[in-house]
């Protein structure tokens, strides 16, 4: 069943929305009495807290704790979503432990380890987990409800955990190569190809028969090596799909799941089977997991605002999906700010996740009791935004999986969330979307102007080809550095390389685009990070920069009706070498940069292409959102920054007439200018702070 923000939701979500908090069933406690203590305690926090559910997860039904737990939250007004996390243990079931490919399999106690999907008594345990629970409580009146069908979760921490490099281990390994992943392999590359010969000749392999067929342990091979990614990334869909089903054939429910279990766009996802997108395609609301403030300021590749635009676009665009908060203080050390809960919820809504649910430490309860403001806001406001819609993205950027598989450098991926933070500054709305989705026509259906290759060197042929048809039919492609191809697998316009790699200093803008040229003469210098190679300069092309030897950096190539910006090096690292806001850049705050003139070119290259974003801001660090009515807009800023920020936001109107801006909450009429079709506005907020305006038509 989906759900369209606007057509399908039911009604009475909009009136009463996901604002929960996250819970473990206490363990550890000797008596029942003791246990039940602590759910009444945290559960009344939930409510004085003005969340309206609870996420539990559940591993053991037959603890009487749950029952206690679902008949107390009825009692309290609260409503209960089970989160299933079927637990196993590794050391009494050996047998379910994931294999590496180098022999080792991953057996490390520090953190959750359900072993590899592909195991039938995996697939054993969690159907008597759901079983178990469905049938005593499917019909229990605390279960969270949209449209009459209970909301359930499936599974939690579903990846291939091989190691903890966020907490300074290795990196993850390729998996699984246990007996029933080879199986399984074997079987689907049959069905595939259906004959050894055909499977020989597209990967130059020398296989004798379907038994003998190996898995690649490593890359040399990149056709094979994919082809076996591939497969290891449908695992846990087709694990949560068979779950799902199993689990809508004891009652009708609707289905969610962590769509990013790891963290995205590091290479490392290929490793732990977290595909959003193939995941996205198996379940009925998206949800995400992922805090801005998870770990200390070494880990870097955490952008709190990516995944909501990746899972909008994974989800399908039309249906529910909801958001992660935290509201603890990290197991590292440092303190969460509670003014950031509002730049949680104003990301939220600015990025469209429509449902909210908190990460809780309940030995800090005051600490969470500062949520209480926030989720008030943020209930009150999606209340009214039945009548509204987010503003449609003009912009998309490429989630870059075949280059994680293939080139298996972060460098790459930094790189996209480093562009995209340009793009989040700057208050462009972006769809990530994945090469699948440009295969199947993404790029005409959505009707983008210009599309993002960026940290993105090489693609299948097929998503090539469908980038290459939507330029050549007068679409814009940004495309930086790639160097040189693996295999079969290239950019869409290779040929645009004359040599993969070169040495620079810095590069100076000079351009005749007149939403250029007031950056002519500005220097970027290249960090220590970045990569360059040397662009051919055959065919119609301008050049917009030149390195200091004089050779092009940014040059716009004709093709066909469309047009190509061509970067010789990483775009997103010309502009910054943090993928985050600088409030929670404190711990090496001199050896952060950021280069705000590779930012504005990059917003004068789309508004060359005929972007025009929905709204503007004066400051970088105060992010706007809008979304549209039919009489007025919903406008949404937030301060990223952990201090007082002030901006001048102008609004892109809708149409002609008179507008005024009105404080969502106090209904206050704000002084503002209106020149024609915009509106400008200036606000004022203290650290962290989030507001939300209404711009209404009067006249």
């Amino acid at each position: 069943m989906l759900f369209k923000v606007k057509m399908m939701i039911a009604e009475e979500y909009f009136r009463d929305p996901i604002v929960a908090a996250y819970f473990h069933i206490p363990f550890g406690l000797k008596t029942e009495e003791e246990r039940n203590s602590e759910i009444d305690k945290c559960l009344t926090a939930v409510k004085e807290a003005e969340a309206t559910s609870v996420w539990v997860l559940i591993s053991n039904v037959k603890d009487g704790s749950v029952s206690y737990l679902l008949n107390r939250a009825f009692f309290l007004g609260l409503r209960i979503v089970p989160v299933f996390q079927p637990f196993i243990s590794i050391v009494e079931h050996p047998e379910v432990k994931i294999v590496c490919a180098d022999g080792s399999t991953s057996d490390d106690p520090r953190y959750f380890n359900i072993g590899c999907f592909n195991h039938p008594y995996l697939m054993e345990k969690t159907r008597e987990l759901v079983k178990g629970f469905l049938e005593q409580f499917k019909d229990h009146p605390a279960l969270y409800r949209i449209a009459g069908l209970p909301l359930i979760s499936f599974i939690h921490e579903a990846y291939y955990r091989t190691d903890i490099p966020e907490f300074g281990g290795g990196p993850l390994k390729p998996c699984c190569y246990c007996k029933h992943c080879i199986e399984k392999f074997r079987e689907l590359m049959k069905e595939r190809y259906r004959n050894i010969e055909t499977f020989n000749s597209k990967h130059g392999t020398k296989f004798g028969s379907w038994d003998s067929l190996e898995p690649p342990r490593e890359p040399s091979n990149p056709s094979l090596w994919k082809e076996w990614l591939d497969f290891h990334a449908d695992i846990i869909p087709k694990f949560l799909h068979e779950i799902i089903e199993f689990a809508k054939s004891i009652t009708p429910i609707l289905s969610t799941h962590e769509l990013n279990d790891f963290y995205p766009c590091t290479y490392q996802c290929v490793y732990s089977g977290n595909d959003i997108w193939r995941m996205a395609r198996v379940i009925d609301v998206g949800h995400e997991d992922m805090y801005p403030l998870e770990f200390d300021h070494r880990y870097l590749i955490y952008v709190y605002e990516y995944i909501k635009d990746a899972v909008r676009a994974a989800i399908g665009f039309n249906r529910l999906y909801t958001a992660n908060g935290q509201s603890f203080n990290s197991w590292l050390g440092y303190k969460i700010p509670a003014a950031s809960m509002f730049e949680q919820v104003y990301s939220c809504l600015i990025h469209g996740s429509l449902g909210l649910v908190w990460w809780v430490d309940w030995k800090q309860i005051d600490l969470w009791a500062k949520t209480k403001q926030p989720n008030r806001e943020y209930s009150q406001i999606i209340g009214v935004l039945k009548d509204y819609e987010i503003s449609k993205a003009e912009v998309a950027l490429i989630y870059p999986w075949t280059s994680m598989e293939l080139k298996r450098d972060d460098i790459y991926c930094m790189d996209n969330l480093l562009f995209y933070m340009a793009l989040a500054r700057s208050s462009i709305p972006v769809d990530i979307i994945s090469e699948r989705q440009v295969e199947e026509g993404i790029l005409d259906n959505r009707g983008y102007k210009v599309l993002c290759a960026i940290g993105c060197p090489v693609l299948p042929p097929e998503a090539a080809a469908e980038i290459k048809r939507f330029v050549e039919n007068g679409g814009v492609l940004i495309q930086d550095y790639e160097g040189q191809g693996v295999g079969e697998f290239k950019s869409a316009y290779p040929e645009m390389v004359l040599k993969p790699m070169a040495e620079h200093v810095f590069y100076t803008v000079k351009t005749e685009m007149p939403l250029l040229s007031r950056l002519n003469g500005k220097i970027i210098t290249l960090g220590i990070e970045n990569l360059c190679e040397e662009l051919s300069v055959d065919g119609d092309l301008k050049i917009i920069a030149r390195f200091e030897n004089g050779k092009p950096a940014l040059i716009a190539a004709k093709k066909g009706s469309g047009i190509v910006i061509k970067a010789a090096t990483l775009l997103g690292w010309d502009y910054s070498n943090y993928p985050g806001h600088y409030d929670f850049a404190v711990m090496f705050p001199f050896i952060i940069r950021r280069n705000e003139y590779v930012r504005e070119m990059i917003l004068g290259l789309l508004k060359e292409a005929g972007v025009q974003p929905p709204a503007e801001s004066t400051n970088p660090n105060v992010e706007v959102g809008v979304w549209r009515g039919r009489e007025s807009l919903m406008v949404f800023v937030v301060n990223h920054l952990d201090q007082a920020s002030a901006s001048t936001v102008t609004v892109n109107l809708s149409g002609d007439g008179k507008y005024v801006v009105q404080d969502f909450f106090n209904k206050e009429v704000c002084q503002s200018c209106q020149n024609g079709r915009k509106i400008t506005f200036k606000v004022d907020l203290t650290n962290f702070q989030g507001k939300a305006y209404i711009v209404k038509k009067i006249s």
